[in-house]
């Protein structure tokens, strides 16, 4: 929304801390599927930023957002609740980070940064990782007397090539 900064459900509807997921972590979705397409570059897409204003999103959330007695709401005046506080959160980790791999951190980076979400599970990316890691080593197991077994889907497995190509590489000891 132009006033607020945060984004809104539909149409006539007062602006939500938790679309700040619900909707944010659309525009990445898209931009992958087109990218996989090859349409990114036919359809004139921008290619470093999330099609959407970063900064007044954070800024909603961050300022109007936040309860003083902790834990994130939808809107002031409310309280605060734990689908909001989640929610909120994912979505200002989702845009925080460009297209590109570059990071978009309102205000103190050392305050206000947050980790690299997975818009397709809402979790920390490094925790998909591991999810993958363990499902890679283990295509099938037995879970309450049956055998089960999945994969991901082709389309989620090629943005995690693409998304570990823009990740800076792991520091410290392995």
């Amino acid at each position: 929304m132009n006033v607020e900064g945060g984004l809104q459900g539909r149409t006539n509807k007062l602006v939500d801390s938790c679309y700040t997921f619900w909707q944010g972590a659309i525009f990445p979705l898209l931009h992958e599927a087109f990218r996989q397409q090859g349409k990114e570059k036919e359809l004139l897409l921008p290619t470093d930023i999330p099609w959407f204003a970063p900064s007044p999103l954070q800024s909603y959330v961050f300022l109007a957002c936040q309860h003083p007695g902790g834990g994130l709401r939808d809107k002031p005046g409310k309280s605060a609740d734990f689908y909001h506080t989640c929610y909120s959160l994912s979505g200002v980790a989702t845009s925080q980070y460009g297209l590109d791999g570059r990071q978009f951190v309102l205000g103190d980076a050392a305050v206000n940064h947050l980790g690299r979400n997975d818009v397709y599970y809402n979790v920390l990316f490094e925790k998909s990782q591991r999810k993958c890691k363990f499902f890679e080593d283990n295509p099938t197991f037995q879970y309450q007397g049956r055998e089960i077994s999945g994969q991901e889907g082709e389309g989620v497995r090629l943005a995690r090539v693409q998304m570990l190509g823009l990740l800076p590489p792991p520091s410290g000891p392995p």
